[in-house]
């Protein structure tokens, strides 16, 4: 019988990082806003374009499509799904967003380990669509709310970092 012995994962280099100030997340989340604009035109587009081709065969035109969707309240509940869920996979997954990885800005639990899905979307509903970042301007650690609702630290990491990175292509 042979028996496999398990061995435990390398341990990870430890990163000395500082709390984020509250500006650089201030200026990470104007950047986020047009990340987040551009997946509410993409939803919008793929939605109405769905919508429609469904519709036609029915005698519908594009315009009937648009009107009736535009008073749906399923309408908007997609459209929000959509954007909340690109910011939450970007938590989840790699910590980062497009204006967090622009400004060296990474968010994670106290104990450096990444959000889980339950945590992310908590975290972006207790955001209120990035006004509670405005919370970090008086809290000692310049934690927003929904690093409060979630127990999370938007972190600085060092300029060294980011030369180990993958490159994309």
């Amino acid at each position: 019988m042979s028996s496999k012995a398990k061995t435990a994962p390398p341990p990870q280099k430890m990163v000395e990082v500082t709390l984020a100030s509250c500006w650089k997340r201030i200026i990470a989340w104007v950047y986020d806003l047009l990340g987040g604009l551009a997946v509410f035109i993409l939803a919008l587009v793929i939605g109405l374009l769905a919508s429609t081709l469904i519709a036609l065969p029915f005698g519908y035109s594009g315009a009937e499509v648009s009107q009736s969707l535009s008073n749906n309240p399923l309408w908007l509940v997609y459209i929000f799904a959509c954007v909340q869920y690109y910011y939450v996979w970007c938590w989840v997954k790699g910590g980062q967003t497009v204006g967090m990885r622009t400004w060296r800005l990474k968010l994670c639990k106290p104990d450096g380990q990444l959000l889980t899905w339950q945590e992310g979307y908590i975290r972006s509903f207790a955001s209120l669509g990035g006004i509670g970042t405005l919370w970090c301007i008086v809290d000692k650690e310049n934690r927003g709310l929904q690093d409060l609702a979630c127990d999370s630290r938007v972190v600085l990491l060092p300029k060294e970092s980011r030369k180990k990175e993958k490159p994309l292509l």
